[in-house]
C-alpha cells in the first residue's frame, strides 16, 4: 500500500536583523518590520541535521518568497530546485495602537497577546490571509502525490493559517507539538480517501 503525501511544514531560520533598542513607538515597531522582511539569515545558523536529512529524502522544496524563507531552503536542500510561491509569505499581525513606546519585547508582547485574543475569538486573520492559506493548501495538495513528502519552508503566523487550512481540506496533523521557534517542523499526512 502506498503511504499517503507528507508536507513537512518548516519554520525558517534565525534572521540577521536585530531587535530595536530602546523605547520606541508602533512607527519603528512597522520600520523594523520592513527591516526584518527584507533580511536574510544570521551567518552561523544552521538548520537541524534531522531536517537536513528530511529535505534531502524530499520529493519537493516549497518555499516563501521572502529572502529569510529562501535562504533556509537553500540550507536545507542545497543541491534541489526550490519552488518559490508568494502564496507561503508571511501573514503580518496586526501592530497594536497604542499611544505609548515601549521596549522591543513589550511590543512583541502586545502583538502575540493581540493575536491570541484574535484566535481565542475565531478571527485569526483577515479573510484575504485565511483565503490565501486555503489557495496554497489546496497548491500544495496538488503538487504532492501519495507517497510523496515536500518540504514547504515558510513562516511562523501564516504556517498557523496553513496548518489548519490543511486540515479542513483532507490533511491531518502527523505531529503533536506545534512549536514557533526557528527550524521547527510540523508534519502532515493526506487523510485516506482524500483528494
Amino acid at each position: 500500500m502506498t503511504p499517503p503525501g507528507r508536507l513537512v511544514l518548516v519554520r525558517h531560520g534565525r534572521v540577521a536583523c536585530p531587535s530595536p533598542a530602546g523605547w520606541i513607538d508602533a512607527a519603528a515597531v512597522e520600520s523594523w518590520r520592513a527591516a526584518y522582511d527584507a533580511a536574510g539569515l544570521r551567518d552561523a545558523d544552521a538548520p537541524p541535521p534531522s531536517l537536513v536529512r528530511a529535505a534531502r529524502a524530499a520529493h519537493h522544496v516549497f518555499s516563501s518568497d521572502l529572502r529569510r524563507a529562501v535562504a533556509s531552503a537553500a540550507l536545507l536542500a542545497p543541491d534541489r530546485a526550490v519552488a518559490t510561491s508568494p502564496l507561503l509569505r508571511e501573514t503580518p499581525l496586526p501592530i497594536p495602537a497604542l499611544r505609548r513606546r515601549l521596549p522591543f519585547a513589550g511590543w512583541a508582547l502586545a502583538i502575540h497577546l493581540h493575536w491570541g485574543r484574535r484566535i481565542a475569538a475565531g478571527h485569526a486573520a483577515a479573510a484575504a490571509e485565511l483565503e490565501r492559506a486555503a489557495t496554497a493548501a489546496a497548491w500544495l495538495g496538488e503538487s504532492v502525490g501519495d507517497g510523496q513528502t515536500a518540504i514547504v519552508v515558510t513562516h511562523g503566523a501564516f504556517r498557523r493559517l496553513l496548518g489548519d487550512a490543511l486540515a479542513t481540506s483532507g490533511w491531518r496533523a502527523a505531529s503533536r507539538l506545534r512549536r514557533y521557534h526557528p527550524w521547527s517542523a510540523w508534519v502532515f499526512e493526506r487523510r485516506a480517501g482524500a483528494e
